[in-house]
C-alpha cells in the first residue's frame, strides 16, 4: 500500500544533489517547487579517521538491511521516517519504492532490500551493501534507471567485477559507486579506480552532484566518483 505521508505534493522539478559520506551512506536533497525533502541511507558507525557526521536531518532515513541493529540510526538528527521493508512510500513528492525477492534472500540475517527513488523526474537505484547478482525480478521491478548507486569495494560488498555486470544488465544512465577504499577505514576495501578501469565510459570527479533531468547523459555511460562529504 503507498503510505502519503504528506499531501501536499508540488511538481514543479528543479534539481536534486547526492552527497557520499562513506560505505554506503549517501544523502539525496530535492527541491520542488518550494518543498525540500532529503533522504539519508545506511548511516555508519563512527571510525577513528571516518567520522559520520552529525548534522544531517533527514526526512526519509532509508536503510538497506532489515536488521536495523547493523546501521547508527542515531546518526541521523530529528524524526525521519525510517524505511527498511519492501513497499512504496512517499514523502514530501519524493517516492521510495523498496524491493526484495524472497525467492532469494531467505531468514532473518540475509534480508536485504533494493530501493527505487523517484525524485525530481528522475530514477535512482540504491542497491546497499549487495553481494550477489540481482535476480530477473528485481531488475524487472527496478525498472529504468537513471542513477545507480552500488558498491564496488569486494569484501563483504560485491566487488568491481559483479558490480560491471550488474550495470550490464540494468543499463542505468550514470553510476555511482559506493563502498570503497578511503583513507582512514578500518575495514580493507579494494579502490575506486580499480572499478573504473573495468568500465570504458566517461569518468568525472566531484564532492558533490548536482544534477537536473535535462542534464543526465543521453549516449554513453558516465560514471560519477564523489569525494566523501
Amino acid at each position: 500500500m503507498l503510505q502519503f505521508l504528506h499531501q501536499k505534493t508540488i511538481r514543479n522539478a528543479q534539481f536534486m544533489q547526492l552527497f557520499w559520506h562513506g560505505y554506503s551512506s549517501v544523502r539525496i536533497e530535492g527541491k520542488m517547487g518550494e518543498t525540500e525533502v532529503t533522504l539519508l541511507t545506511d548511516p555508519f558507525e563512527s571510525e577513528t579517521s571516518v567520522r559520520f557526521p552529525r548534522t544531517i536531518t533527514p526526512d526519509v532515513l532509508v536503510l538497506s538491511h532489515q536488521d536495523r541493529s547493523k546501521f547508527n540510526l542515531e546518526g541521523a538528527l530529528g524524526e525521519p521516517f525510517i524505511v527498511s521493508d519492501p513497499g512504496e512510500y512517499e514523502v514530501k513528492g519524493a517516492f521510495v519504492t523498496g524491493i526484495q525477492d524472497p525467492a532469494i534472500d531467505v531468514g532473518v540475517e540475509k534480508r536485504h532490500v533494493l530501493y527505487r527513488f523517484n525524485l525530481e523526474g528522475m530514477t535512482v537505484a540504491f542497491l546497499g551493501q549487495l553481494k550477489r547478482k540481482l535476480t530477473d525480478r528485481e531488475i524487472e521491478e527496478l525498472g529504468n534507471i537513471d542513477i545507480l548507486l552500488l558498491p564496488v569495494g569486494g569484501g563483504d560488498v560485491m566487488d568491481s567485477k559483479l558490480a560491471s555486470e550488474i550495470i550490464a544488465e540494468v543499463e542505468p544512465r550514470m553510476v555511482i559507486p559506493l563502498h570503497y577504499d578511503i583513507p582512514g577505514l578500518k575495514t580493507p576495501l579494494a579502490g575506486v579506480d580499480e572499478f573504473c578501469k573495468a568500465l570504458v565510459c566517461k569518468r568525472q570527479d566531484a564532492n558533490k552532484l548536482k544534477i537536473s533531468k535535462k542534464d543526465l547523459p543521453t549516449e554513453d555511460l558516465v560514471i560519477t566518483v564523489l569525494e566523501r562529504a
